[in-house]
């Protein structure tokens, strides 16, 4: 007769955790500082994106509007970031002995997911009206809102998922540092292939003949330094979370 034997989802009602206990705490508890600041990262990122599409595509409108609309950006992008992590860890954690810790983990990722996808939806509508349905400034603005959203959910909530998840199974010594390791080395391999990938074609629009081609290249410029900037912190981030076990 085969006996059964525990697996790493038993392990909470194992070793002994209460069901009211936060067994895998969020980032607002475990790292506020890292919350604010990819918050803010992101939402920057999203406010010049506004900014831009206002002065570059709807150039009559004046500057007060155009201040008021980055600010209004900026404001909403980072509720909805900041609202991405904590709002769902709130939701999930009375029903986490529904779950096994990593669906628990990825009903979170899935929920931040959607609710970063919603946020860029409202911001594409909103743009829409700011260019008066231009179709070459909706692409515009798509594509870059696109590109945050995909590095949001995947890069940011990616790497806070695996290392809440990594802390977790360090407190049983359940880890194994090798499948660790390999982790954070195809996670390093997948942002220099996108970086080599991308870079190109924004690099390529710099210099061309497109109208106000400086104001143009000033806000390529700045997007790709600064969400580059954004996701190696976001990886640091997770490699020192890691080597702190």
């Amino acid at each position: 007769m085969q006996t059964k034997t525990s697996t790493i989802d038993d392990l909470p009602r194992n070793v002994g955790d209460s069901e009211d206990k936060d067994i895998l705490p969020g980032l607002l508890k475990q790292h506020p500082r890292f919350l604010y600041t990819i918050s803010i990262g992101f939402a920057a990122l999203f406010a010049e994106l506004m900014l831009f599409m206002s002065m570059y595509y709807a150039p009559a409108k004046d500057s007060s509007f155009n201040i008021g609309l980055t600010v209004g950006t900026f404001l909403f992008s980072f509720l909805a970031i900041f609202g991405s992590f904590t709002l769902p860890h709130l939701y999930f954690l009375p029903r986490f002995k529904r779950y096994s810790p990593i669906i628990f983990l990825m009903m979170e990722w899935i929920t931040g997911a959607i609710i970063v996808t919603a946020a860029s939806i409202i911001q594409l509508v909103a743009g829409i009206f700011l260019v008066n349905g231009e179709l070459f400034a909706i692409s515009e603005h798509l594509r870059s809102l696109a590109l945050y959203t995909l590095a949001i959910c995947m890069m940011v909530h990616g790497a806070a998922l695996f290392a809440r998840y990594v802390r977790y199974l360090y407190e049983r010594e359940l880890h194994q540092s090798y499948k660790i390791v390999t982790v954070a080395g195809v996670t390093a391999v997948v942002l220099i292939i996108l970086s080599l990938f991308l870079l190109p074609y924004d690099l390529g629009r710099i210099g061309t003949g497109l109208p106000n081609n400086g104001l143009l290249s000033l806000h390529i410029t700045l997007r790709d330094i600064w969400l580059i900037v954004c996701t190696i912190f976001a990886f640091i981030w997770q490699l020192s979370v890691l080597a702190d076990h």
